[in-house]
């Protein structure tokens, strides 16, 4: 048996052991302790750092360790404990407490003009090192490393295309780099093979990954300044089975897109669409597949009511976009910050509008809906095909009808097309056979796209800059893209559906009475104003809602 001095000593050495930072990342807190056992709380007990950790603490104290989970107040809770704040020292000959100074400043502090700024800190450590972490591509171009050279290329072409995201992908016999470029993916590059593995490490390096792991998927985050304008990247692996496979995804910064009428082409969906988002309480659900632009909507509407007297909290997974006066939280799974958890700690913030970047579960769409019931006005997607899919969709997620009913102002669902180049573009006559869904519409003419098959026949060639091709869109026949849209306004007959549990295919017919366009209706006008293809209508949409 250990003596007490053993104990105390091992104690003191399972603190330093089990420090605040380590508590902090790990999201683990220390529940009992004794010479036969110690009992470690984890908010995820599973996940792959715990269980390294505990591992080797195990070998070091010689001692059992089990994990228990805890929820993330038990863990918030306990931290406090270990971590109580150290009262001030006061001057033995001086019995005044050190309130007064404190009482003087915030008086100071209140009687400033609100629209002074307080220069409480001096320092610009914090922003300087934010700057550190961007690469610059000036400082690369120059540069004698091909493997440094090729990735510079690869992230500055990004720019240049206008590319979403970037594919690099090793293959059997070599590395080809692909961009999605207006929703489509296009071969750019196709580099040596040989080369894979080091340009692979390269952009790890860049992105914070460790470069020694191979087998597991890892995720981070790049910054790439091209021209004095900031990239922001989201950097994604996967092994396979020749090699890892990295796609990097650009994240908008830009805030002057965001707006609602430069999306929604029609006043009619504009109106409503406009009259959902300023409802002072209710939730607004935006559906659509991966890709389909649904955060950019949702961003547009808050950023129109985005001002000083409204509190707005996103709760997202990534952050895509950058809203100043917006408080924006990252979900953080390993550290038992999911939707759900960061949802109802967020309702103690007195907030306005709250927006949840998906709801995948129960739980957050119960919460969410019981927030819209309570004042408070929800934004959110939902991955479902339509309108009146989206309600079976909740009813699915063992929400009651009465609760979807009550909450719900409306549903919008919503598809991306690309746009017709302006420049390569030609018009024709429609032809009853080939184009047959519009013939039916009653469209005379349609626009069609310039399209030139740019697929290189040559491994190590580029074609990022072909001079046979359109300036424009570099070939492709598209340049830019359209939203299509579907909105539903929730009214009393939808209401009453919902409530007596009707399927899609009734409250779909009752939206369409009360004056809803479908997705391909709305397509098809897009069409009929030679904005986009009827291919790429077709390439989208269900064409059965044609009937």
């Amino acid at each position: 048996m250990k003596s007490n001095r053993d104990l105390n000593a091992l104690k003191e050495n399972l603190d330093n052991y089990v420090s605040f930072s380590v508590r902090e990342t790990l999201g683990i807190i220390i529940l009992s302790f004794s010479e036969k056992e110690i009992v470690v709380g984890a908010m995820n007990p599973n996940y792959e750092k715990v269980l390294e950790f505990i591992n080797k603490l195990e070998s070091e104290i010689k001692i059992k360790i089990t994990t228990k989970q805890i929820s993330s107040d038990e863990w918030e809770q306990k931290n406090i404990e270990k971590n109580k704040p150290i009262s001030f020292k006061t001057d033995s000959n001086n019995h005044n407490p050190p309130q007064n100074e404190d009482n003087n400043l915030i008086s100071n502090v209140l009687t400033q003009s609100n629209n002074e700024k307080f220069d409480f800190f001096d320092s610009e450590d914090e922003v300087q090192l934010d700057q550190d972490d961007i690469f610059d591509d000036s400082e690369f171009k120059e540069v004698s490393d091909p493997v440094i050279a090729a990735v510079s290329s690869i992230l500055s072409a990004s720019n240049k295309l206008g590319a979403s995201d970037i594919h690099a992908e090793p293959l059997e016999e070599r590395m080809r780099i692909r961009y999605r470029v207006d929703g489509v993916l296009q071969e750019v590059y196709s580099l040596p093979k040989a080369r894979s593995r080091a340009i692979t490490s390269r952009i790890k390096v860049m992105s914070k990954l460790d470069i020694a792991e191979r087998r597991l998927p890892q995720d981070g985050r790049l910054r790439y300044k091209i021209n004095e304008n900031i990239l922001d990247f989201r950097v994604s692996t996967l092994p396979g089975k020749w090699g890892e496979k990295i796609v990097l995804r650009v994240l908008q910064s830009d805030t002057s897109l965001l707006k609602i009428d430069k999306l929604i082409n029609f006043d009619e969906e504009l109106k409503s669409v406009r009259d959902m988002g300023n409802s002072p309480y209710g939730i607004l659900i935006v559906v659509g597949p991966t890709g389909s632009g649904k955060s950019t909507t949702l961003y547009s509407i808050l950023n129109e009511r985005n001002t000083p007297d409204v509190n707005i909290i996103t709760v997202e997974d990534p952050v895509e976009y950058t809203l100043d006066g917006i408080h924006q939280v990252q979900v953080i799974r390993e550290k038992g910050l999911d939707f759900a958890r960061a949802l109802r700690s967020l309702m103690r913030q007195d907030p306005d509008i709250i927006l949840v970047g998906e709801t995948r579960d129960k739980e957050t769409a119960h919460t969410a809906m019981e927030a819209a019931l309570t004042g408070h006005m929800v934004f959110t997607t939902l991955h479902a095909n339509d309108t009146s899919t989206a309600i079976t969709r909740l009813a699915e997620m063992e929400v009651p009808p009465y609760l979807i009913g009550s909450s719900i102002v409306g549903v919008m669902a919503q598809r991306l097309v690309r746009k017709v180049c302006n420049r390569c573009s030609y018009v024709s006559q429609v032809d009853p056979v080939k184009d047959k869904l519009a013939f039916e519409h009653g469209i005379t003419e349609i626009r069609k796209a310039n399209t030139k098959n740019n697929s290189s026949q040559n491994s190590n060639s580029s074609n990022l800059e072909n001079k046979n091709n359109c300036p424009v869109c570099n070939g492709s026949g598209y340049k830019g893209r359209l939203g299509l849209y579907e909105v539903m306004k929730v009214n009393e007959n939808i209401r009453e559906l919902i409530m007596k549990s009707g399927n899609a295919d009734q409250i779909k017919e009752c939206a369409i009475k009360n004056g809803m366009r479908t997705l391909l209706n709305y397509g098809l006008e897009l069409v009929k104003q030679q904005l986009t293809s009827l291919e790429e209508v077709e390439r989208v949409c269900l064409l059965e809602d044609s009937e």
